[in-house]
Protein backbone atom coordinates (compact mmCIF):
# COMPACT_ATOMS: atom_id res chain seq x y z
CA UNK A 1 0.00 0.00 0.00
CA UNK A 2 1.31 3.44 -0.99
CA UNK A 3 0.44 6.52 1.05
CA UNK A 4 1.14 10.20 0.43
CA UNK A 5 0.14 12.80 3.03
CA UNK A 6 -0.40 16.50 2.32
CA UNK A 7 -1.61 19.43 4.47
CA UNK A 8 -4.94 20.91 3.42
CA UNK A 9 -4.77 23.52 6.21
CA UNK A 10 -3.31 23.83 9.71
CA UNK A 11 -4.86 20.69 11.18
CA UNK A 12 -6.36 18.93 8.13
CA UNK A 13 -4.49 16.19 6.31
CA UNK A 14 -5.27 14.54 2.99
CA UNK A 15 -4.04 10.98 2.46
CA UNK A 16 -3.65 9.72 -1.09
CA UNK A 17 -3.87 5.94 -0.80
CA UNK A 18 -3.11 3.27 -3.40
CA UNK A 19 -4.02 -0.36 -2.67
CA UNK A 20 -2.56 -3.11 -4.93
CA UNK A 21 -5.14 -4.61 -7.28
CA UNK A 22 -4.22 -8.15 -6.20
CA UNK A 23 -5.11 -7.33 -2.58
CA UNK A 24 -8.53 -6.08 -3.68
CA UNK A 25 -9.10 -9.14 -5.90
CA UNK A 26 -8.42 -11.49 -2.97
CA UNK A 27 -10.91 -9.60 -0.81
CA UNK A 28 -13.52 -9.93 -3.58
CA UNK A 29 -12.96 -13.69 -3.84
CA UNK A 30 -13.23 -14.14 -0.07
CA UNK A 31 -16.46 -12.15 -0.03
CA UNK A 32 -17.96 -14.21 -2.91
CA UNK A 33 -17.21 -17.45 -1.05
CA UNK A 34 -18.68 -16.14 2.23
CA UNK A 35 -21.88 -15.05 0.49
CA UNK A 36 -22.18 -18.38 -1.33
CA UNK A 37 -22.24 -20.09 2.06
CA UNK A 38 -24.70 -17.73 3.74
CA UNK A 39 -27.21 -16.83 1.00
CA UNK A 40 -30.62 -18.50 0.70
CA UNK A 41 -31.78 -18.93 -2.92
CA UNK A 42 -34.72 -20.99 -4.19
CA UNK A 43 -33.54 -24.31 -5.70
CA UNK A 44 -30.26 -24.37 -3.81
CA UNK A 45 -29.34 -25.80 -0.45
CA UNK A 46 -27.79 -23.30 1.94
CA UNK A 47 -24.01 -23.27 1.52
CA UNK A 48 -24.18 -24.96 -1.91
CA UNK A 49 -24.72 -21.92 -4.14
CA UNK A 50 -22.05 -21.74 -6.89
CA UNK A 51 -19.65 -18.82 -6.56
CA UNK A 52 -20.12 -18.06 -10.26
CA UNK A 53 -23.85 -17.50 -9.66
CA UNK A 54 -23.11 -15.23 -6.70
CA UNK A 55 -20.76 -13.15 -8.88
CA UNK A 56 -23.31 -12.92 -11.69
CA UNK A 57 -26.30 -11.91 -9.55
CA UNK A 58 -24.72 -9.98 -6.69
CA UNK A 59 -21.22 -9.11 -7.92
CA UNK A 60 -21.61 -5.34 -8.18
CA UNK A 61 -23.29 -4.99 -4.77
CA UNK A 62 -20.66 -7.20 -3.11
CA UNK A 63 -17.82 -5.31 -4.78
CA UNK A 64 -19.24 -1.99 -3.58
CA UNK A 65 -19.49 -3.27 -0.03
CA UNK A 66 -15.98 -4.73 -0.12
CA UNK A 67 -14.48 -1.52 -1.54
CA UNK A 68 -16.02 0.48 1.31
CA UNK A 69 -14.55 -1.93 3.87
CA UNK A 70 -11.13 -1.91 2.18
CA UNK A 71 -11.00 1.88 2.02
CA UNK A 72 -11.93 2.26 5.70
CA UNK A 73 -9.39 -0.35 6.80
CA UNK A 74 -6.62 1.06 4.61
CA UNK A 75 -7.36 4.60 5.74
CA UNK A 76 -7.02 3.59 9.39
CA UNK A 77 -3.83 1.64 8.66
CA UNK A 78 -2.42 4.58 6.69
CA UNK A 79 -3.21 6.97 9.56
CA UNK A 80 -1.37 4.74 12.03
CA UNK A 81 1.64 4.26 9.75
CA UNK A 82 1.93 8.02 9.19
CA UNK A 83 1.60 8.80 12.91
CA UNK A 84 -1.65 10.72 12.56
CA UNK A 85 -4.26 11.05 15.30
CA UNK A 86 -7.61 11.68 13.57
CA UNK A 87 -10.23 13.60 15.52
CA UNK A 88 -12.99 13.50 12.91
CA UNK A 89 -14.58 11.08 10.49
CA UNK A 90 -12.63 10.82 7.24
CA UNK A 91 -14.08 12.24 4.05
CA UNK A 92 -13.28 9.70 1.31
CA UNK A 93 -13.24 11.07 -2.25
CA UNK A 94 -11.73 10.55 -5.71
CA UNK A 95 -12.31 6.80 -5.64
CA UNK A 96 -10.79 5.15 -8.71
CA UNK A 97 -10.93 1.41 -9.30
CA UNK A 98 -10.94 -0.80 -12.37
CA UNK A 99 -10.70 -4.57 -12.26
CA UNK A 100 -7.08 -5.67 -12.23
CA UNK A 101 -5.84 -2.17 -11.40
CA UNK A 102 -4.88 -0.63 -8.02
CA UNK A 103 -7.60 0.96 -5.91
CA UNK A 104 -6.90 4.66 -5.48
CA UNK A 105 -8.70 7.12 -3.20
CA UNK A 106 -8.14 10.17 -1.01
CA UNK A 107 -9.14 10.52 2.64
CA UNK A 108 -9.30 13.95 4.27
CA UNK A 109 -9.40 14.21 8.06
CA UNK A 110 -8.78 16.65 10.89
CA UNK A 111 -5.91 15.61 13.15
CA UNK A 112 -5.11 16.33 16.76
CA UNK A 113 -2.92 19.43 16.99
CA UNK A 114 0.68 18.68 17.84
CA UNK A 115 2.59 21.75 18.89
CA UNK A 116 5.97 22.62 20.35
CA UNK A 117 5.30 24.45 23.59
CA UNK A 118 7.23 27.69 24.00
CA UNK A 119 8.25 29.84 26.98
CA UNK A 120 6.89 27.51 29.65
CA UNK A 121 9.94 27.91 31.89
CA UNK A 122 10.11 31.07 33.95
CA UNK A 123 6.39 31.83 33.82
CA UNK A 124 5.55 34.91 35.87
CA UNK A 125 2.38 34.39 37.88
CA UNK A 126 0.78 34.76 41.30
CA UNK A 127 -0.26 32.39 44.05
CA UNK A 128 -3.14 33.51 46.29
CA UNK A 129 -2.52 32.79 49.96
CA UNK A 130 -5.63 31.90 51.98
CA UNK A 131 -5.15 32.64 55.67
CA UNK A 132 -6.80 30.50 58.34
CA UNK A 133 -7.88 32.60 61.30
CA UNK A 134 -9.16 31.71 64.76
CA UNK A 135 -12.58 32.90 63.58
CA UNK A 136 -12.47 30.37 60.71
CA UNK A 137 -11.66 27.57 63.13
CA UNK A 138 -14.45 28.64 65.49
CA UNK A 139 -16.95 28.83 62.63
CA UNK A 140 -16.06 25.30 61.48
CA UNK A 141 -16.34 24.00 65.04
CA UNK A 142 -19.82 25.52 65.20
CA UNK A 143 -20.72 23.78 61.93
CA UNK A 144 -19.72 20.45 63.47
CA UNK A 145 -21.78 21.32 66.52
CA UNK A 146 -24.82 22.15 64.37
CA UNK A 147 -24.43 18.91 62.39
CA UNK A 148 -24.74 17.01 65.67
CA UNK A 149 -27.80 18.87 66.88
CA UNK A 150 -30.77 16.78 68.00
CA UNK A 151 -34.35 17.54 67.01
CA UNK A 152 -37.53 16.94 69.00
CA UNK A 153 -41.04 17.47 67.67
CA UNK A 154 -42.89 20.13 69.67
CA UNK A 155 -46.53 21.20 69.84
CA UNK A 156 -46.14 24.96 69.48
CA UNK A 157 -45.65 27.60 66.76
CA UNK A 158 -42.25 27.67 65.12
CA UNK A 159 -39.67 30.18 66.32
CA UNK A 160 -36.14 31.22 65.44
CA UNK A 161 -33.82 28.20 65.46
CA UNK A 162 -36.60 25.65 64.95
CA UNK A 163 -36.93 23.28 61.99
CA UNK A 164 -40.17 23.16 60.03
CA UNK A 165 -40.87 20.04 57.95
CA UNK A 166 -43.21 20.99 55.14
CA UNK A 167 -44.67 20.25 51.72
CA UNK A 168 -44.08 22.88 49.03
CA UNK A 169 -46.14 23.51 45.91
CA UNK A 170 -45.04 26.23 43.54
CA UNK A 171 -47.88 28.35 42.10
CA UNK A 172 -48.23 30.32 38.90
CA UNK A 173 -49.18 34.01 38.83
CA UNK A 174 -52.86 33.14 39.00
CA UNK A 175 -52.32 30.99 42.09
CA UNK A 176 -52.74 27.60 40.37
CA UNK A 177 -50.29 24.74 41.13
CA UNK A 178 -47.46 24.24 38.61
CA UNK A 179 -47.20 20.57 37.63
CA UNK A 180 -43.87 19.01 38.56
CA UNK A 181 -42.99 21.74 41.06
CA UNK A 182 -43.98 20.00 44.28
CA UNK A 183 -41.72 18.71 47.04
CA UNK A 184 -42.75 16.80 50.15
CA UNK A 185 -41.38 16.54 53.70
CA UNK A 186 -38.61 19.10 53.22
CA UNK A 187 -36.91 20.53 56.34
CA UNK A 188 -36.35 24.29 56.74
CA UNK A 189 -34.14 25.63 59.51
CA UNK A 190 -35.51 29.02 60.51
CA UNK A 191 -32.56 31.36 60.95
CA UNK A 192 -30.13 28.67 59.81
CA UNK A 193 -26.74 29.40 58.34
CA UNK A 194 -27.97 29.34 54.71
CA UNK A 195 -31.58 30.35 55.31
CA UNK A 196 -33.41 33.03 53.38
CA UNK A 197 -34.34 35.74 55.86
CA UNK A 198 -37.39 36.74 53.81
CA UNK A 199 -38.61 33.14 54.13
CA UNK A 200 -37.73 33.11 57.84
CA UNK A 201 -39.97 36.10 58.46
CA UNK A 202 -42.90 34.36 56.76
CA UNK A 203 -42.41 31.06 58.63
CA UNK A 204 -42.05 32.34 62.19
CA UNK A 205 -45.23 31.45 64.09
CA UNK A 206 -46.39 28.69 61.72
CA UNK A 207 -47.82 25.58 63.38
CA UNK A 208 -48.03 21.94 62.32
CA UNK A 209 -51.03 21.46 60.03
CA UNK A 210 -51.05 25.12 58.98
CA UNK A 211 -50.76 26.19 55.33
CA UNK A 212 -49.42 29.56 54.24
CA UNK A 213 -48.93 31.25 50.88
CA UNK A 214 -45.29 32.32 50.62
CA UNK A 215 -43.98 34.94 48.19
CA UNK A 216 -40.21 35.21 47.64
CA UNK A 217 -38.01 37.27 45.36
CA UNK A 218 -35.61 34.98 43.47
CA UNK A 219 -31.93 35.62 44.24
CA UNK A 220 -30.40 32.39 42.97
CA UNK A 221 -29.39 31.44 46.52
CA UNK A 222 -32.72 30.69 48.18
CA UNK A 223 -32.78 27.60 50.37
CA UNK A 224 -36.42 27.14 49.40
CA UNK A 225 -35.54 26.95 45.71
CA UNK A 226 -32.84 24.40 46.39
CA UNK A 227 -35.70 22.11 47.33
CA UNK A 228 -37.76 22.90 44.24
CA UNK A 229 -36.26 20.42 41.82
CA UNK A 230 -36.21 21.70 38.26
CA UNK A 231 -36.98 25.28 39.30
CA UNK A 232 -35.44 27.87 37.01
CA UNK A 233 -36.11 31.55 37.57
CA UNK A 234 -34.57 34.86 36.64
CA UNK A 235 -33.16 36.97 39.47
CA UNK A 236 -35.68 39.48 40.77
CA UNK A 237 -38.71 37.42 39.81
CA UNK A 238 -41.36 36.69 42.43
CA UNK A 239 -41.92 33.04 43.35
CA UNK A 240 -45.21 31.95 44.89
CA UNK A 241 -45.52 28.81 46.97
CA UNK A 242 -48.08 27.00 49.06
CA UNK A 243 -46.22 26.04 52.23
CA UNK A 244 -47.90 23.28 54.29
CA UNK A 245 -46.22 22.60 57.64
CA UNK A 246 -46.20 18.96 58.79
CA UNK A 247 -44.03 19.24 61.92
CA UNK A 248 -42.25 21.80 64.07
CA UNK A 249 -39.01 20.53 65.58
CA UNK A 250 -36.91 22.11 68.30
CA UNK A 251 -33.16 21.85 67.80
CA UNK A 252 -30.79 21.32 70.74
CA UNK A 253 -27.06 21.88 70.26
CA UNK A 254 -24.63 19.62 72.14
CA UNK A 255 -22.17 21.13 74.60
CA UNK A 256 -18.73 21.82 73.13
CA UNK A 257 -16.62 19.82 75.59
CA UNK A 258 -14.26 16.84 75.68
CA UNK A 259 -17.15 14.36 75.55
CA UNK A 260 -18.40 16.01 72.36
CA UNK A 261 -14.90 15.71 70.87
CA UNK A 262 -14.72 12.00 71.70
CA UNK A 263 -17.99 11.44 69.84
CA UNK A 264 -16.40 12.89 66.66
CA UNK A 265 -13.70 10.23 66.31
CA UNK A 266 -10.21 9.56 67.65
CA UNK A 267 -10.04 12.65 69.83
CA UNK A 268 -9.45 12.75 73.58
CA UNK A 269 -10.28 16.39 74.10
CA UNK A 270 -11.89 19.43 72.55
CA UNK A 271 -8.42 20.90 72.06
CA UNK A 272 -7.47 17.91 69.88
CA UNK A 273 -10.61 18.29 67.79
CA UNK A 274 -9.96 22.01 67.39
CA UNK A 275 -6.36 21.36 66.36
CA UNK A 276 -7.50 18.85 63.73
CA UNK A 277 -10.03 21.34 62.37
CA UNK A 278 -7.24 23.91 62.06
CA UNK A 279 -5.04 21.38 60.24
CA UNK A 280 -7.87 20.46 57.86
CA UNK A 281 -8.59 24.12 57.10
CA UNK A 282 -4.92 24.74 56.34
CA UNK A 283 -4.95 21.74 53.98
CA UNK A 284 -8.05 23.08 52.24
CA UNK A 285 -6.44 26.52 51.94
CA UNK A 286 -3.27 25.02 50.45
CA UNK A 287 -5.33 22.96 48.00
CA UNK A 288 -7.32 26.02 46.89
CA UNK A 289 -4.11 28.06 46.55
CA UNK A 290 -2.56 25.34 44.40
CA UNK A 291 -5.59 25.13 42.14
CA UNK A 292 -5.69 28.89 41.65
CA UNK A 293 -1.97 28.86 40.84
CA UNK A 294 -2.47 26.08 38.29
CA UNK A 295 -5.23 28.10 36.66
CA UNK A 296 -2.97 31.15 36.42
CA UNK A 297 -0.22 29.01 34.90
CA UNK A 298 -2.60 27.64 32.28
CA UNK A 299 -3.68 31.18 31.41
CA UNK A 300 -0.04 32.20 30.91
CA UNK A 301 0.74 29.11 28.84
CA UNK A 302 -2.18 29.80 26.52
CA UNK A 303 -1.20 33.48 26.25
CA UNK A 304 2.37 32.59 25.30
CA UNK A 305 1.38 29.77 22.91
CA UNK A 306 -1.27 31.05 20.52
CA UNK A 307 -2.77 28.39 18.25
CA UNK A 308 -6.14 27.54 16.79
CA UNK A 309 -8.09 24.34 17.25
CA UNK A 310 -9.88 22.30 14.58
CA UNK A 311 -13.56 23.19 14.74
CA UNK A 312 -14.43 19.49 14.69
CA UNK A 313 -12.42 19.02 17.88
CA UNK A 314 -14.32 21.79 19.66
CA UNK A 315 -17.70 20.57 18.42
CA UNK A 316 -16.94 16.99 19.45
CA UNK A 317 -16.07 18.12 22.99
CA UNK A 318 -19.25 20.19 23.15
CA UNK A 319 -21.25 17.18 21.90
CA UNK A 320 -19.92 15.12 24.80
CA UNK A 321 -20.68 17.88 27.32
CA UNK A 322 -24.24 18.29 26.03
CA UNK A 323 -24.91 14.54 26.09
CA UNK A 324 -23.67 14.30 29.68
CA UNK A 325 -25.93 17.17 30.75
CA UNK A 326 -28.88 15.59 28.96
CA UNK A 327 -28.40 12.44 31.02
CA UNK A 328 -28.26 14.50 34.23
CA UNK A 329 -31.55 16.21 33.30
CA UNK A 330 -33.44 13.04 32.36
CA UNK A 331 -36.80 12.96 34.12
CA UNK A 332 -36.93 16.72 34.70
CA UNK A 333 -39.85 18.55 33.17
CA UNK A 334 -38.09 21.85 32.42
CA UNK A 335 -36.73 22.85 29.02
CA UNK A 336 -33.22 21.81 27.97
CA UNK A 337 -31.66 24.61 25.89
CA UNK A 338 -28.88 22.83 24.01
CA UNK A 339 -27.90 25.89 21.96
CA UNK A 340 -27.53 28.03 25.09
CA UNK A 341 -25.40 25.37 26.79
CA UNK A 342 -23.12 25.07 23.76
CA UNK A 343 -22.71 28.84 23.56
CA UNK A 344 -22.09 29.30 27.29
CA UNK A 345 -19.63 26.38 27.43
CA UNK A 346 -17.67 27.11 24.26
CA UNK A 347 -15.02 29.38 25.75
CA UNK A 348 -14.33 27.05 28.68
CA UNK A 349 -14.23 24.03 26.36
CA UNK A 350 -11.63 25.68 24.11
CA UNK A 351 -9.53 26.59 27.14
CA UNK A 352 -9.70 23.02 28.43
CA UNK A 353 -8.64 21.55 25.09
CA UNK A 354 -5.72 23.96 24.76
CA UNK A 355 -4.67 23.16 28.33
CA UNK A 356 -4.64 19.45 27.51
CA UNK A 357 -2.63 19.90 24.30
CA UNK A 358 -0.07 22.20 25.94
CA UNK A 359 0.39 19.87 28.91
CA UNK A 360 0.92 16.91 26.57
CA UNK A 361 3.50 18.90 24.61
CA UNK A 362 5.42 19.82 27.77
CA UNK A 363 5.32 16.23 29.01
CA UNK A 364 6.78 15.06 25.71
CA UNK A 365 9.44 17.78 25.50
CA UNK A 366 10.57 17.30 29.11
CA UNK A 367 10.17 13.49 29.00
CA UNK A 368 7.91 13.53 32.04
CA UNK A 369 6.47 10.14 32.99
CA UNK A 370 4.81 8.50 35.98
CA UNK A 371 7.27 6.10 37.58
CA UNK A 372 6.10 2.72 38.81
CA UNK A 373 6.98 3.67 42.40
CA UNK A 374 4.80 6.79 42.12
CA UNK A 375 1.88 4.72 40.91
CA UNK A 376 2.40 2.19 43.70
CA UNK A 377 2.47 4.99 46.28
CA UNK A 378 -0.84 6.33 44.98
CA UNK A 379 -2.42 2.87 45.05
CA UNK A 380 -1.09 2.30 48.58
CA UNK A 381 -2.84 5.48 49.74
CA UNK A 382 -6.06 4.40 48.07
CA UNK A 383 -5.83 0.86 49.46
CA UNK A 384 -5.54 2.23 53.00
CA UNK A 385 -8.57 4.43 52.39
CA UNK A 386 -10.67 1.54 51.08
CA UNK A 387 -9.12 -1.16 53.29
CA UNK A 388 -8.09 -3.24 50.26
CA UNK A 389 -4.81 -4.85 49.25
CA UNK A 390 -2.88 -2.87 46.65
CA UNK A 391 -2.80 -5.53 43.93
CA UNK A 392 -6.45 -6.39 44.45
CA UNK A 393 -7.29 -2.70 44.09
CA UNK A 394 -5.12 -2.48 40.97
CA UNK A 395 -7.08 -5.30 39.32
CA UNK A 396 -10.40 -3.70 40.24
CA UNK A 397 -9.30 -0.39 38.75
CA UNK A 398 -8.06 -2.07 35.58
CA UNK A 399 -11.37 -3.83 35.05
CA UNK A 400 -13.24 -0.53 35.38
CA UNK A 401 -10.76 1.37 33.14
CA UNK A 402 -9.84 3.66 36.05
CA UNK A 403 -6.13 2.91 36.20
CA UNK A 404 -5.36 5.03 33.12
CA UNK A 405 -7.28 7.98 34.57
CA UNK A 406 -5.34 7.77 37.83
CA UNK A 407 -2.04 7.64 35.95
CA UNK A 408 -3.11 10.60 33.80
CA UNK A 409 -3.99 12.63 36.90
CA UNK A 410 -0.61 11.84 38.45
CA UNK A 411 1.17 12.92 35.27
CA UNK A 412 -0.80 16.18 35.22
CA UNK A 413 0.17 16.90 38.84
CA UNK A 414 3.79 16.08 38.02
CA UNK A 415 3.72 18.47 35.06
CA UNK A 416 2.34 21.28 37.22
CA UNK A 417 5.06 20.51 39.82
CA UNK A 418 7.63 21.00 37.06
CA UNK A 419 6.08 24.25 35.85
CA UNK A 420 5.77 25.62 39.40
CA UNK A 421 9.37 24.70 40.18
CA UNK A 422 10.55 26.70 37.15
CA UNK A 423 8.12 29.62 37.51
CA UNK A 424 8.55 33.08 39.04
CA UNK A 425 5.72 33.17 41.58
CA UNK A 426 4.56 36.12 43.66
CA UNK A 427 2.45 35.30 46.67
CA UNK A 428 -0.51 37.62 47.23
CA UNK A 429 -3.18 37.70 49.92
CA UNK A 430 -6.37 36.07 48.68
CA UNK A 431 -9.37 38.36 48.61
Amino acid sequence: MKVTVSESDAWRRTLEVEVPGEDVRRRFETAYKNYSKSLNLPGFRKGKIPVSLVKKRFGKAIQGEVLQEVMQECYREASRSEGLTPISEATIEDVNYEEGQPLKFTASVDVKPEIVAQDYRGLKTTRPVFKVTDADVEEQLQRVQEQNATEQEVDRPAGLGDVVVADLQELDESGLPIIGRKQEERPFHIGGRNANHDLDNQLVGISAGETRRIVLTHTGEDESEAHMEGSQHQDGREIRMMFSAREVRERTLPELDDEFAKDQGQFESLDELTAQIRTDLHAQADFASRRYLEGHIVDELIRKNAFDLPETMVESALDTLVENQKKEHEGHDHDFDEDAIRQESREGTIRGLKRHILMEAIQKQEELEVEEAEMDSQLDAMSRRYNTEREQLRQILKRSDQIERIESNLLTEKTFDFLIEHAEIEEVDAK
